[in-house]
């Protein structure tokens, strides 16, 4: 790992590692939104009301509220998917109801409607929405160069692709020596 003289200039160096390995293309807006998202992350808890409360309350919300609920909804997502996915092996909600939820938030976010002034993000949240996966595997790579690996780590990558189909998880996995195409099926 690398030293940086902020956290955000330590992550703008992982998030640009990152977007190039997976081959995610991403305008410089983009790419500095992921940089304050994992920024911000870093030096504050998350909250932990459901995420799923969280979207109920946005749609019966005012615009400005609306919006920042809908804003909140798609970062933990993305954060929580893109970080945190090996820890949902055992709980009753996987790393797909994060994509699902994270993807409409933002999706909802790039859309224009009666009492939503232009968003100057709104083609970022268009960019996130219709990549969401991608931009989880791009969040889960820099989570791993800041992670140290071990052997049962081989394991929870395999089972992260037999349930995503993740391109970095099938990458990271030929990297390791094993081959997930040859041996199983991949999920469509």
């Amino acid at each position: 790992m690398e030293q940086a003289a902020t956290l955000e200039g330590f992550f703008q160096n992982a998030v640009d590692r990152a977007l190039r390995e997976q081959g995610v293309p991403a305008d410089t807006l983009t790419e500095h939104y992921l940089v304050r998202l994992l920024a911000s992350y870093a030096s504050q808890p998350i909250d932990d009301t459901p995420l799923a409360l969280k979207l109920l309350e946005a749609l019966d919300a005012r615009p400005v509220a609306r919006r920042e609920r809908l804003r909140e909804v798609g970062d933990t997502s993305l954060f929580v998917s893109g970080f945190w996915s090996d820890s949902f092996a055992r709980k009753i909600v996987d790393v797909e109801y994060y994509i699902g939820l994270g993807g409409s938030a933002y999706g909802e976010l790039a859309r224009t409607g009666p009492g939503w002034r232009r968003d100057p993000f709104g083609d970022v949240y268009g960019t996130l929405a219709e990549n969401f996966a991608r931009f989880v595997d791009v969040l889960a790579r820099v989570s791993q160069e800041m992670m140290p690996s071990a052997p049962q780590d081989v394991v929870k990558l395999y089972e992260r692709w037999l349930k995503t189909g993740s391109a970095w998880a099938a990458r990271r996995l030929a990297s390791l020596g094993v081959c997930p195409q040859s041996g199983g099926t991949r999920p469509q």
